[in-house]
């Protein structure tokens, strides 16, 4: 058995912070289960700065040569921070392990581009680090995402259903011997936009939702767009949220109470809906069944409340809400777990989940100055 300790980091599309989170595997020989162990042993968010927050608001608009500044100096900058949370602790990584911060995700076009050079991360740390990991599985016809559902299947497999709700919310379930997993609505970075026309960061605990009043109109037009009547496998991108879904909510003269209220109950109406097709196109049934979750939205009371409501309801299925850290580092946790299977060569994107031709293993290995992975 061997242990290795990586060091997952997170930049999510809502631009709430960076998770880090510090993680110790200890692993068998056994391709399919290479994992006996985990543990974080230490994690922290560090929120944006204004500058950075800014400029990842609006690096879609960039010139290439602004794009690659932004990729060099953002992956500084993870590096710098990366220094300052490994000051806490007396463990070194083995390897740093960083998502980046998602500008372009065009599957269809075989495009997909997340900022932060590995090797401005390892230079900055001296530690080596995994970037990239979706640009493989795009390149073998596959969404490049979700990613979680690897995490899911090696760590909490005792949960045959798992939503995150983050910047967007996706979910993945088990059914029989393999994962389907895919992205049903955008979540976090909506519900901010839709908290800061009433003058906040974000709608803590789901306040102002509550006291608005559901648009049935809303949802209707919401529920046109192509995206929420394709099939899975399928991802999100930032800029079509913008584009595409944020002119319709914007269209309607109704409160941001109001918005919020609809647009919980859109999440979850989504949910709800996606996983009845899931059980009909997959021959199978959750009714019973407990799902996990995690992200960001779960501490929105209303939006959960919603959510367990219409599944309990309508699917039969109970949510299941775990402790602080796991709700706010799984995903951090996955990155270290994905750049854990990097490092050893076992897969870490299923092509069940994504569409790719085949299981395959994502991301570079820039080499640190401090050792080798």
């Amino acid at each position: 058995m061997k242990i290795y300790h990586g060091l997952g980091v997170m930049s999510g599309s809502s631009l709430d912070g960076i998770d880090f989170a510090l993680c110790r595997f200890a692993c068998t020989d056994e391709k399919h289960h290479p994992v006996s162990q985990w543990e974080i042993i230490e994690a922290e968010t560090f929120e944006l700065s204004v500058f950075w927050e800014e400029r990842l608001k609006k690096a879609y608009l960039a010139s290439a040569k602004e794009l690659w500044l932004a990729h060099v100096t953002f992956g500084k900058y993870i590096g710098d921070l990366a220094n300052t949370f490994l000051k806490r602790t007396s463990i070194e990584p083995d390897f740093i392990s960083s998502h980046g911060h998602t500008v372009f995700h065009e599957p269809q076009n075989h495009m997909t581009l997340q900022i932060g050079h590995g090797a401005a991360i390892a230079g900055t740390t001296g530690y080596p680090t995994i970037c990239d990991f979706r640009s493989t599985d795009v390149a073998l016809n596959g969404q490049g995402a979700p990613m979680i559902p690897i995490a899911e299947s090696l760590l909490f497999s005792e949960y045959p259903l798992c939503l995150n709700i983050g910047g967007i919310v996706n979910v993945s379930a088990r059914v029989d011997h393999h994962y389907i997993a895919f992205d049903v609505s955008p979540a976090n970075q909506v519900l901010n936009k839709l908290a800061s026309m009433s003058g906040q960061a974000y709608d803590q605990d789901g306040l102002t939702a509550r006291k608005g009043v559901l648009q049935p109109e809303l949802i209707t037009a919401l529920n046109r767009l192509e995206y929420f009547n394709s099939p899975y496998p399928k991802s999100l991108d930032n800029n079509w949220i913008m584009k595409e879904l944020w002119p319709i909510i914007k269209s309607f003269d109704y409160s941001p109470e109001d918005k919020l209220n609809t647009f919980c109950n859109f999440i979850a109406e989504r949910i709800s809906q996606e996983l009845k097709l899931v059980c009909q196109r997959e021959n199978t049934d959750f009714h019973g069944k407990k799902m996990l979750v995690t992200g960001g939205g779960a501490y929105n009371q209303y939006l959960m409340e919603c959510i367990a409501e219409i599944c309990r309801n309508e699917n039969g299925i109970l949510v299941t809400i775990p402790s602080k850290q796991i709700i706010e580092f799984k995903e951090a946790l996955l990155l270290a777990l994905a750049g854990l299977l990097r490092v050893r060569n076992i897969p870490n994107m299923m092509k069940t989940v994504t569409g790719a031709s085949v299981d395959n293993i994502g991301g570079c290995i820039y080499q640190g100055t401090r050792h080798l992975i």
